[in-house]
């Protein structure tokens, strides 16, 4: 049977591919990574200044030597800033500013390649739609700010507007980089329209194709399943083979995540129902996978373990009810067993992070999930938990139901030791435990299992388990609780 095992086992036995550096060299002007430091980046104060030519603009030194900023890909959606690998101004002739300047500047966002969705300038959604950018067509801007969007694919062409730079040539495509670049004329009130001094622009992307081993073909999903794949196959995250991969727990798995679920209060967009777990977000290629693995792992609580023919398997998501059952007959002994209630609960309150795409797509604290019965005794004591990945605050109140499930057992058994009889529990995502002598007959969750030998023999199983069962998986939308309001509403 297969054994349990922690993504940190995982992680242990693989390399880490290094992400491939990239060096053009024109003119004074290198790009490695993300970091271009380019002769005309000494005009950068200057260049801030040309959008709004009336304002009187305080000295400020300039860097131009900085770390490279690691490369940033998306998976599924995101709201992503960017690394500026250009900035300058060029003078034009106007008959009434003989000092007017165009600004040109030049942002790296992520890899490609991705869906441009939406365009920002600062934290104001553009009129811009979907695609390669054009005027910015809201009036604010008077028709005087150009973005222009490039996805990262490898054939992309040099940036039209950067060729007007003596230092920028039709070679440098920045291929496989996501990128923007933003052209604009001096501005009137330009210090009230761009208060940093220079248009910011963000993107709203949606990530490259994954593969789906349902269909056998790759296409854009924000599957939560399918996403996890994506990382542990890609040469940024675990480089598996598909060959190491046992593909029907991930086709299981996806499944259930693609599982509508009804929302008690329509979503801003007027959704009634949302998919059961999505995943958006980002990393970077020098994070640590750890890192990364339990942001995807915890968008659906999910779990990696090896399975019996030595493949890296998934599941969790849901309740799986237990077919093997342990009884007395198999237990050889064990090293702590904890009964609970709920005067004993670790934490009765659990504060939890989402991702909000109404909020700006910046980190939202939920609405707590609160054990009210465990409150009446023992009071609140709290503890966070992060969901970061997960896209709603539905999604993330039923991430925290299963998380207090899990955190507060009624039953707790360390160390359970089982004859050669127990093997087959071991892996398994649920058992049975029939102990009558203790009072217990119910289901358990298998958080971990090891194989005991002696010498070539196998002598014994051992697990932990908790009690669960299959109330940590029911949903009612009732329970969704109160979405946080919208910025600009009140209650």
């Amino acid at each position: 049977m297969p054994a349990a095992i922690p993504a940190a086992a995982v992680l242990g036995e693989l390399a880490l591919p290094t992400g491939a550096s990239l060096i053009i060299g024109s003119s004074g002007v290198a790009l490695v990574g993300y970091g271009i430091i380019g002769a005309g980046v000494v005009g950068l104060h200057l260049a801030a200044q040309a959008l709004q030519p009336d304002q009187k603009r305080a000295d400020a030194q300039v860097t131009v030597r900085q770390p490279v900023a690691p490369r940033r890909r998306v998976l599924g959606q995101a709201l992503v800033g960017g690394v500026i690998f250009a900035f300058d101004t060029v003078k034009y002739d106007d008959p009434d500013d003989d000092k007017a300047k165009i600004l040109y500047r030049g942002a790296i966002h992520c890899v490609g390649p991705v869906t441009i969705l939406q365009y920002f300038l600062g934290d104001i959604k553009t009129g811009l739609p979907s695609g390669p950018g054009g005027v910015v067509p809201d009036s604010v801007y008077q028709g005087k700010v150009v973005i222009e969007g490039h996805i990262g694919t490898e054939d992309q062409p040099a940036s039209a507007s950067l060729l007007h730079l003596d230092y920028w040539d039709a070679s440098m495509q920045l291929k496989g980089l996501c990128y923007s670049v933003v052209v604009a004329t001096p501005l009137k009130k330009g210090s009230q329209i761009f208060p940093e001094g220079a248009p910011d622009v963000r993107l709203l992307v949606a990530g490259a194709p994954s593969y789906d081993p349902r269909t056998g073909a790759s296409a854009y999903t924000d599957n939560a399943a399918i996403l996890l794949l994506d990382y542990l196959t890609h040469e940024s995250g675990y480089g598996l083979a598909l060959s190491e991969i046992n593909l029907q727990s991930f086709r299981d798995l996806a499944n259930v995540c693609d599982q509508m679920v009804p929302l008690a209060v329509p979503d801003p967009n007027g959704a009634t129902s949302e998919m059961r777990y999505r995943s958006w977000g980002s990393y970077t290629y020098d994070e640590q996978r750890s890192d990364v693995l339990a942001r995807l792992l915890a968008a659906m609580d999910g779990e990696l373990y090896q399975d019996a023919d030595g493949l890296v398997a998934v599941r969790g998501g849901r309740w799986q009810p237990p077919t093997f059952t342990i009884d007395e007959s198999m237990i050889q002994g064990w090293d702590q067993l904890e009964e609970g209630d709920e005067a004993y609960n670790t934490f009765t309150r659990i504060k939890h992070t989402y991702t909000d795409p109404f909020q700006d797509y910046q980190p939202t604290e939920g609405d707590p999930w609160d054990d009210l019965a465990s409150q009446a005794i023992q009071g609140v004591i709290e503890t966070e938990k992060s969901f970061i990945r997960a896209p709603s605050h539905s999604q993330s109140r039923r991430l925290a139901k299963i998380a207090m499930a899990k955190g507060n057992p009624r039953f707790r058994l360390t160390g359970l030791r089982l004859s050669p009889a127990g093997i087959p529990a071991y892996g398994e995502a649920t058992v049975t435990l029939n102990l009558p002598s203790f009072g217990i007959n119910t289901t358990f969750a298998v958080m971990r299992g090891t194989l005991v030998m002696s010498g070539n023999a196998l002598t014994s199983v051992k697990l932990d388990l908790i009690s669960l069962d299959a109330s940590a998986y029911a949903w009612n939308p009732a329970e969704e609780g109160q979405r946080p309001p919208l910025p600009d509403t009140y209650n």
